[in-house]
């Protein structure tokens, strides 16, 4: 069936896209979560973060491995969803337009709802991978010297032990399932307006199909999607690492109100738009191979 050679080029591809830039992403989780009142990193803008963490704790340690197997594992589950089954819900709204050719409308919609469909389904490795994240850093004797968490215990040896310890100290609701509704908005919101301005995009412009299309296109939709979703990012990182919806709004108002919502911007739409230039070319490619027309 083509729905399923579809979800198979679109898992991989969002796969290997996101863990090359895990980085930037547990940069963008750190800046989200630093408490003023308790300051742990000293300059906190994107770069002093990023030379901060390289310098404690390394590259690879610091910043490209913390959360790297819950990221992984989430995105080639969501991302067979979310973009998997993108094409074949557009043209299913799509079939009783005049001409059955799909309108902005019916990208939005399909994109909105494989991404909520995708986040749904994936929302305890979402948890896992943002508190893995959140965590991270250097460790002597069972107690981190660096990170968020300097002077505490380590809570998460490893994927599976993350998500067993959230599931038996905190439930499934309340635990796995933390910040769900945000999270499902979240990745509602992102994916219709990546997918519905990548495919608008790629048919406005009217170039011939191939990587040039597909990276320029993958880029700008990738900067689009992550404007509209910011505040709604920063609110599920607080709420999946802990707080409630009166939490996240005392942190919001101790850390500098509105502006709160889009601290670690830079980083985000640096990752978002890269994770897109390599996401979406790949899922073509990988489309391509398998035999299934072009997004």
């Amino acid at each position: 069936m083509s729905v399923v050679r579809e979800m198979l080029a679109a898992g991989p591809g969002c796969a290997l896209a996101n863990g090359m830039l895990n980085g930037l992403e547990t940069t963008k989780v750190k800046l989200q979560l630093h408490n003023h009142s308790s300051p742990v990193y000293h300059n906190l803008t994107t770069t002093g973060v990023m030379r901060q963490i390289i310098r404690e704790e390394g590259i690879v340690r610091g910043l490209m491995m913390p959360g790297l197997s819950a990221s992984l594992t989430r995105s080639m589950f969501y991302g067979a969803y979310r973009v998997g089954l993108y094409s074949t819900t557009r043209d299913w709204l799509a079939s009783n337009n005049t001409n059955s050719a799909p309108t902005l409308i019916n990208r939005i919609g399909s994109g909105v709802f494989t991404g909520g469909l995708g986040a749904m389904l994936t929302c305890p490795l979402d948890v896992v991978r943002t508190r893995m994240q959140a965590d991270a850093g250097l460790v002597r004797q069972g107690i981190y010297q660096t990170g968020l968490r300097k002077g505490q215990p380590v809570r998460y040896g490893n994927l599976l032990t993350a998500f067993l310890s959230i599931f038996r100290q905190e439930g499934l609701q309340k635990g796995l399932y933390r910040g769900a509704s945000v999270t499902v908005t979240r990745a509602s919101l992102l994916n219709g307006s990546q997918l519905a301005s990548y495919d608008t995009l790629k048919k406005t412009l009217g170039w011939e199909e191939g990587p040039f299309l597909h990276v320029f296109c993958a880029f700008l939709s990738g900067i689009i999607a992550q404007t509209v979703v910011m505040p709604i990012d920063t609110i599920k990182s607080s709420m999946m690492i802990g707080n409630c919806p009166k939490g996240v709004w005392k942190t919001m108002m101790e850390n500098g109100g509105l502006f709160w919502f889009y601290r670690g911007y830079i980083p985000a739409c640096a990752g978002q738009g890269m994770i897109m230039v390599l996401q979406m070319p790949l899922i073509e490619q990988f489309r391509g191979m398998l035999g299934v027309d072009a997004i």
